[in-house]
């Protein structure tokens, strides 16, 4: 019999599906790819920064998306993405409900890139949503760790600011 839906469950599920996608950014930011593939992503996924790039969605797995960024980060000197104002879709718990065991997360995210070697000055900000869905495994969360990690990774770009050879070194994203 499957465990009730309740409050407490709702909170730590909604606490835990915070902690995944603040995860996100933080784990960039301190390129600790190791963090992204454990603690954040879903074996498989769609990563989808098309707005920001062109290109296609891109159907892959967590490693090797992980791997690719790997080289476009340590062109950086430093990174700073900020999420905020999340937006957790999950059905309240009321009489009869079942527990959910995927999700939408829509949160503003702020990019503050620096790379000092771009021509044209080392700075770049952008801003705009993302677009998260986000799936419950239940076998992590029966090792007592959070149990919710990213399947659809979609980047909105609602603006930008500053010198664009900053970004020089990721554009290839969905490429």
């Amino acid at each position: 019999m499957a465990a009730p839906y309740d409050a407490q469950t709702y909170l730590l599920d909604r606490a835990n599906i915070h902690d995944t996608v603040t995860s996100l950014t933080m784990n960039i930011d301190l390129k600790s790819f190791d963090g992204l593939v454990k603690d954040v992503y879903a074996p498989q996924l769609v990563v989808d920064y098309t707005s920001m790039f062109g290109g296609k969605p891109m159907e892959t797995t967590n490693e090797a998306w992980v791997k690719s960024l790997e080289p476009m980060m340590a062109k950086f000197d430093a990174t700073q993405h900020i999420v905020m104002g999340l937006l957790i879709k999950l059905p309240q718990p009321t009489n009869g409900a079942v527990r959910p065991d995927k999700c939408t997360v829509i949160a503003n995210v702020t990019g503050h890139l620096y790379r000092q070697a771009a021509k044209g000055g080392p700075m770049m900000h952008n801003g705009g949503r993302y677009v998260l869905d986000l799936q419950r495994f239940p076998e992590l969360e029966q090792k007592g760790e959070n149990p919710w990690r990213i399947t659809v990774h979609k980047a909105d770009l609602i603006w930008e600011d500053g010198n664009s050879d900053v970004m020089t070194s990721v554009a290839s994203i969905g490429h």
